[in-house]
């Protein structure tokens, strides 16, 4: 059937109408329904998004009191990558690269061309201007360069366990892990039109840049002299006597609570921590590693009995070489020396226990009551800050102290901890509450920023406050008074250079066996102490504490004194603190 002239025009009038109609919807839907849209997708396609790299700060460590040396360091680097889907001839690319790069190709080339639609494949990491640019030269089509950085460390394992390192997940340890935030900083982004080539262009309204904000060059308190010396100090001494598996050493100044040096050996590389196989050498065990300090404890039971009026250093009481706790008996390493009426100042000097107890005794009128163990407990948290984090800038430990409302804070744990058992401490805990001690009573937060690098200029911080007062001023002077008598009544004699007041206080720390019992044949030897000049009511210029952890017997007065002694008449010097005859 045949349709008429009229009938065919008057269906082509209605099918250029449709048409007509469905192209001015059309036009109303993108210009006037869609039109943001359609500029969005527009817009995307001529501008381009840029990631603007943080630069990692880098750390720097006091030299001597004025200049300053870098310990990590931001090295410029390349990574080398493919893009098979780019790549036109294989084993060209294959056999070049793998000459130039060698033994840094991080993959296998069956991995490589495995997908050849793959857009990426990291082939190097790491590499080198020199290795770069013969990359660059070789101008092979799919196979480009992207600029990194790495972490080096000018000073070798100088202060490794403080420094830590970062691996490429961003986990990790000493400084790099605590302070990542504030040294990794934070990447810009700039939005840019590009051009066809995708070349950014520096007109156009819809250009948006946020700077990237470099992380923090951050200068430390560790002076690097005495951090070398006191590393020396430790290797010798363990290469000497293979009994001790391990030594750390805190320096702070009891002034400012400022760390002058934070030693632990053995210690590792960190620009090849990769290569590490014991990760216990990444431990820095004077802020993460709590243990019982044993005898060196008694400074801060004397202190808040002294401070509480309960006892005087020249108050006697009567010491049988044991006193019983209940059902307990607890006894003196020297069982039958100055036996009968003593006073506390020769019970320090000997490292009685009977003396501590009898101290935390006379704090409950006579007894060791819940009062005596709340007041104890008190000093001991709230005056000294045992058993918390210090709010050192690194990830110390909080370490372990019962108290007097739980059941196992009983009369018996309390006896023990007078002398330093039965609570768990950290290096730092310990050395920044005895330096309260010895400084008047003055309690500063430790701490191992001195300040910030920029531009080449350091710029210090300068000294904080002290936030609280722990013990009294007259207190802290009767304590340097006995702390200086067990010096020089110490057997067998210092080799402390003349013209110094020094003090000091051991502790041999019995461990556990396999049972959960203490054992004496594996201890930790430990000592804390300070140097002042020799005259009336000078301060300490520093605190020096030492732990030993050893397979066999190791005592504190016989194996960490003699460490102690070195770093000491090391660091009168060093400070050029004038001694005074």
């Amino acid at each position: 059937m045949f349709m008429s002239r009229k009938s065919r025009y008057l269906l082509v009038r209605v099918l250029v109408f449709i048409a007509l109609f469905v192209a001015v919807v059309r036009l109303f839907l993108v210009q006037i329904v869609d039109h943001r849209r359609y500029v969005d997708v527009a817009s995307e396609m001529r501008v381009s998004k840029y990631t603007l790299l943080a630069k990692r700060g880098e750390v720097y460590m006091m030299s001597g009191q004025n200049s300053t040396t870098p310990v990590i360091m931001n090295e410029r680097t390349w990574l080398i990558f493919v893009d098979p889907s780019y790549v036109q001839d294989k084993d060209k690319v294959q056999a070049q690269l793998t000459n130039i790069l060698g033994k840094q190709i991080i993959t296998t080339w069956d991995k490589v061309w495995s997908d050849m639609e793959s857009g990426y494949v990291e082939i190097a990491k790491h590499v080198n201007y020199e290795t770069v640019t013969k990359v660059k030269e070789a101008n092979l089509r799919g196979v480009g360069q992207k600029e990194t950085s790495r972490r080096v460390y000018p000073a070798g394992q100088l202060g490794a366990q403080i420094l830590g390192f970062i691996n490429a997940e961003g986990v990790g340890t000493g400084l790099e892990g605590a302070l990542n935030d504030r040294l990794a900083g934070k990447n810009g982004l700039l939005k840019t039109v590009t051009d066809v080539n995708q070349i950014p262009l520096s007109i156009g309204d819809d250009n948006v840049e946020i700077p990237a904000k470099d992380g923090d060059n951050i200068v430390l308190t560790i002076d690097d002299n005495v951090q070398r010396k006191i590393e020396k100090i430790l290797k010798a001494r363990m290469e000497n006597n293979k009994a001790i598996t391990a030594a750390s050493v805190i320096v702070m100044d009891p002034k400012t609570g400022k760390v002058m040096a934070m030693a632990n050996y053995p210690s590792f590389n960190p620009e090849e921590y990769y290569k590490v196989k014991d990760a216990s050498l990444f431990t820095n065990r004077v802020v993460e590693s709590p243990y019982e300090p044993a005898s060196v404890c008694k400074t801060f039971t004397y202190a808040a009995a002294i401070n509480e009026g309960a006892i005087r250093p020249t108050d006697t009481y009567y010491n049988k070489g044991y006193t019983m706790v209940g059902d307990r008996r607890m006894q003196n390493a020297l069982t039958n020396t100055a036996l009968g009426e003593i006073n506390f100042r020769t019970a320090l000097d000997y490292s009685f226990n009977t003396g501590s107890i009898e101290a935390l005794r006379r704090m409950g009128g006579g007894s060791i009551t819940k009062q005596a163990r709340t007041k104890f407990y008190n000093y001991l948290t709230d005056n000294f800050g045992l058993g918390k984090r210090t709010g050192i800038e690194l990830n110390d430990a909080p370490g372990i102290i019962i108290s007097p409302e739980e059941d196992e804070g009983n009369a018996v744990r309390y006896a023990n901890m007078t002398f330093g058992q039965g609570m768990n401490l950290t290096m730092v805990q310990v050395a920044s509450a005895f330096s309260s001690l010895v400084n008047g009573g003055k309690y500063y937060q430790p701490t191992i920023i001195a300040g910030t690098m920029n531009n080449g200029a350091f710029y210090d911080e300068g000294n904080k406050e002290p936030i609280r007062q722990t013990i009294a001023e007259s207190t802290s002077t009767q304590m340097r008074s006995m702390l200086e008598e067990v010096r020089a009544n110490e057997v067998p004699k210092s080799g402390d250079k003349a013209g110094y007041k020094i003090g000091i206080k051991t502790g041999t720390s019995e461990t556990y066996d396999a049972s959960g019992r203490y054992t004496s044949d594996a201890t930790i030897a430990s000592v804390i102490g300070y140097g002042r000049r020799n005259e009336e009511g000078s301060m300490p210029e520093y605190v020096v504490m030492v732990r030993l952890d050893g397979n066999s017997l190791l005592w504190g007065s016989l194996d960490a004194v003699p460490v102690f002694t070195e770093i000491s008449n090391y660091l009168l010097e060093y400070l050029r603190i004038e001694p005074i005859k």
